[in-house]
Order: C-alpha cells, then structure tokens, then sequence
C-alpha cells in the first residue's frame, strides 16, 4: 500500500530488503509525504527484534541528555539481531550539541548500529551528520497515484464518493497524503464522502479557498485566509497558491500566471523578514486581486 514517491527509492528499498540490510538513512521532505512510515515498513521488513529498535522524537527529546541517556546507553547493549537500529524522528528538531555529539558517534558504532533519521527541514541537519547517511527526499507523490490509494480506501469502506469531490480533497491536500486519509474518515461517517462544512484549521480553509480561487473572488478570500491561518501555516498557503493559481479563469492566461508566481514569490520572500505575515499575505491578495 506504500506510495513511492520515485523509483529510485523504490530500488534502493527492495535492495535494503533483499540484502537484508540497512546503511544510515536521512528521509527529509513535506510531511504526509511517508517518511515515518518507510522507516516503520524498513523496520518490520528487515525483522528487527522489537529490543533491538530505539524510536525517539527529537521535538520533545531534543538536547544532549537524550543523547547521553537514551541513545549512548541503547546501543550499549548487545544487539539481539546483526545490529541495532535507532529511529530518529524530527531529528532537525535535535539541539546542535546533541548533534555534534550524535555524528561522531556515528562513525564510532557504524558495525553495529544504523540510524534512520527523518526531518522536514534537512537544511537544519549538519552536513556531518548529511554525509554519513544515505539522503532521500520525500516531495509529493503523483496525484494519480494518490487517487488510486484514496479510491481503494473508499471502497474497501463502502463509501460512495463523486470523483470532482475527491479531486478537490486532492488539491486541498497535497502532497500531504495522511491529512486526505485523515479528511475522508471524517467526512463521511454517512457512508457517503461530503465536503467540509466548517473552516477555521488548515484542513478545511483550502477547500473554501480553491472554491474563491476557481470564482476570481480575491477579497473573500482574503478574508478566509485572515480569519482561519495560524502564525504558522503561512508558508503552506503560498505553496498553495502557487500549485492552484492556474484554478482562477483569469490565470489560465500564461503572461497573467507568470505575473501572478511572480507576486506569490515576491511576498513569499517578504514573508521571512516582515513583521505581521497576515498583513503581507493581505497585500499578496489584493495584487492578485488587481491583476
């Protein structure tokens, strides 16, 4: 059921299944996108003994000690199996002392433990730490291929579903795939898949949004934006934006879309240095508006 996002990981994982082996992986990318859940299908391929695996998440166990005390002190045992494996989630979220101390030890136990680290922002990663492990990168999925896994999960649950709906579950979605599995459960507890009704998270907003978007209505959605985006889902409405602008009729005009990334791209540069992101979104809309 796991959705490679190329073929080139595809490979390299029927490798690592076949030699029955595992060199120190680094999975990076957006989330949804099946990082954690490679690392989880890795694990259970391979038959790992459960005493052999050591799952941290460095958002809520990120300094040294962590290091000091659970990693050091794991992989001090002797492995049950050929070696041991310690999973690392969100490891750009580990402090940068408790990196240094992690990429010389490494190199120290590489005969007989591997890590497998996954992050969204492997910029935050040491390049010491980059070298020592095998890198993938995890971007969006084909959206056929989305469509296919969501439209087995649906009839495996006996859900009536209109395709035009789903698309649009796509679109609000992408590339987070667990957010559509999650969005579909919840609607359609009646046997029958149904558009959100409620917005004000950054699970439903879109849905309103490509629906302004596709209507050439800039202030409302302006006024959507404003009142349901958090501080920090900013960035995820211009990238967005930028994959659904060709929606509007008056974007479909090559010379107005280059016009309009232009102007996503310009706020989204501004966004990194201005003080109220909901302000520089603002004005983002009413150029959009004006084009």
């Amino acid at each position: 059921e796991y959705i490679f996002h190329d073929q080139r990981l595809r490979a390299a994982v029927d490798r690592m299944v076949s030699d029955r082996t595992i060199p120190h992986l680094l999975l990076s990318g957006v989330r949804g996108t099946g990082k954690t859940t490679l690392a989880q299908l890795l694990i259970r391929e391979l038959e790992f003994d459960p005493m052999d695996v050591l799952t941290i998440n460095a958002s809520s166990e990120r300094g040294i000690d962590t290091f000091r005390d659970k990693i050091k002190s794991f992989s001090a045992a002797m492995a049950m199996g050929k070696f041991k494996v310690i999973h690392l989630e969100e490891a750009d979220k580990f402090t940068p002392d408790a990196q240094k101390a992690l990429k010389s030890f490494m190199e120290e136990t590489s005969e007989y433990v591997r890590f497998i680290l996954t992050c969204n922002n492997v910029n935050q990663i040491l390049p010491e730490i980059r070298s020592r492990c095998q890198e993938y990168f995890f971007k969006g999925g084909d959206q056929n291929d989305i469509a296919e896994y969501l439209i087995q999960i649906l009839a495996t649950e006996g859900v009536k579903f209109d395709l035009s709906l789903l698309d649009t579950y796509i679109a609000s979605g992408y590339p987070d795939v667990r957010k559509m599995v999650n969005l579909l459960q919840q609607n359609s507890l009646s046997g029958e898949l149904q558009p959100p009704t409620a917005v004000g998270s950054a699970s439903e907003y879109k849905f309103v949004l490509l629906e302004l978007i596709e209507a050439d209505r800039w202030t409302e959605a302006r006024k959507v934006l404003c009142s349901s985006v958090s501080s920090t889902e900013w960035e995820d409405v211009y990238r967005f934006l930028y994959e659904n602008i060709d929606q509007s009729p008056k974007f479909t005009n090559p010379a107005k879309w280059e016009e309009a990334i232009m102007v996503i791209a310009e706020h989204l540069y501004k966004h990194t240095i201005c003080a109220d992101p909901e302000i520089n979104a603002a004005s983002m809309l009413i150029q959009l508006g004006r084009i």
